[in-house]
């Protein structure tokens, strides 16, 4: 087993759930704080995986079907330190109208590729 593998504990994918895209990824989960981890696309949903410190501080495993997010684009900056805002971050929107943010490297890229996952699904 390799450090990412320790660092980042996996959680089991469904049968036949494939991995198309796996970053490492800060999850905004409020204004104070972002939470270190894995964000992996798979052919059926987006989830991130928190690491095992911010795991053993209340970080949560997060999920969303491709076919709950609405809208994925970019969130502008907000300048604050703690909450990952002094990058652009990746913003999922789920169809529950609540945005999650990300920061991630190769936004472009990422963007692309759940934008592609989606493919055709009506917003």
């Amino acid at each position: 087993m390799g450090f990412d593998a320790w660092w980042v504990p996996d959680v089991p994918l469904d049968d036949g759930e494939q991995v198309t895209l796996e970053i490492l990824a800060n999850h905004t989960v409020s204004r104070w704080r972002a939470v270190g981890g894995k964000l992996a696309l798979t052919d059926r949903r987006l989830r991130f995986r928190p690491n095992r410190v911010d795991r053993s501080l209340g970080g949560e495993v997060w999920s969303v079907p491709l076919d709950q997010i609405a809208d994925v684009g970019r969130q502008p900056r907000t300048w604050n330190l703690f909450d990952g805002g002094l990058r652009t971050r990746l913003r999922v929107t789920t169809r529950d109208g609540a945005a999650h943010l990300f920061v991630v490297n190769r936004l472009g890229r990422v963007v692309d590729a759940i934008a592609a996952a989606r493919g055709g699904l009506p917003v």
